[in-house]
């Protein structure tokens, strides 16, 4: 029993109900990989720029980033791209330039 084994049962779990509706499963993935990553970089990177710009901005961000992470952890550390995987490298870089960011701007506030 590995370490990731009780996130792969919770995937297992609460992904099958999508299988049966493919058009909400591929809006959420669509939103997932092509948006999201990209969103929440250009909270970071970006701080005087209009929404549309940031949205379009997203776009070519999350395809960049996520592939580039996908493909350096699978060449460097030899992790497989799995779809399991995937997701977890997509929520990683989604989640560490939100953190970054509200933490910058608990920092300012304070």
């Amino acid at each position: 029993m590995d370490f990731l084994s009780p996130l792969r049962e919770l995937f297992e779990f609460a992904f099958p109900f999508l299988e049966r509706l493919p058009i909400v499963r591929a809006l959420v993935g669509f939103i997932f990989v092509f948006f999201l990553p990209g969103f929440a970089w250009t909270l970071v990177f970006f701080r005087q720029i209009n929404i549309i710009e940031r949205i379009v901005l997203s776009f070519g961000l999350s395809i960049a980033v996520v592939t580039l992470s996908l493909l350096f952890l699978n060449r460097v550390a030899g992790i497989k791209i799995t779809g399991f995987n995937s997701v977890l490298v997509i929520v990683a870089v989604t989640i560490i330039p939100v953190a970054f960011y509200y933490l910058n701007r608990l920092i300012r506030r304070h």
